[in-house]
């Protein structure tokens, strides 16, 4: 869970400063593909270039996933749970991502804790990312109607815990 949250907080500071947007809205398919099996997990996300995020896993396991500099949210709406992460310290990928190649037009690549990212465009619009986890998963995620710099509320992007659901802080 917290490799998945790391490369969420890196894809919202990567697009930020590679791709030059103020916010970014996109459905998303990520797949992923072990050994043994592939799991393919559809959603939507909105970011803001700075740092905020809001993730909405939609299928097959519904949870929202907010995020900013300092501390993750992850609300499990079948669990009635939330699980609250805060970075001890918090990943300066603002650097990792200023320290990206650009491969060709429509192809950049990136490193961070040892991962190597590879982020296609098209019209400066991220359209997939690609790498392999350090458990050997591959991840694969498709963006589609990708809007970019339209007006993403803060409220949008502020978890919101109901009182009676159980609060895990780590």
């Amino acid at each position: 869970m917290k490799k998945i949250l790391a490369f969420l907080l890196f894809c919202a500071s990567a697009f930020g400063v590679t791709l030059n947007f103020v916010t970014l809205q996109s459905d998303f398919v990520q797949t992923i593909t072990s050994e043994s099996e592939t799991v393919d997990y559809y959603g939507k996300f909105y970011a803001k270039s700075n740092n905020r995020a809001y993730w909405i896993y939609e299928r097959p396991t519904p949870k929202k996933i907010y995020f900013d500099k300092n501390r993750v949210v992850v609300i499990e709406d079948a669990l009635e749970q939330a699980i609250v992460s805060k970075f001890e310290k918090a990943p300066n990928l603002i650097d990792v991502v200023r320290n990206a190649v650009k491969i060709t037009d429509t192809l950049y690549k990136a490193k961070y804790d040892g991962v190597e990212y590879l982020i296609t465009v098209k019209n400066y619009i991220p359209t997939r990312i690609d790498y392999e986890d350090k458990l050997g998963n591959k991840i694969k995620i498709t963006l589609s109607n990708t809007k970019k710099d339209f007006k993403i509320s803060d409220d949008l992007l502020t978890p919101v815990i109901p009182s009676y659901y159980d609060v895990i802080n780590q």
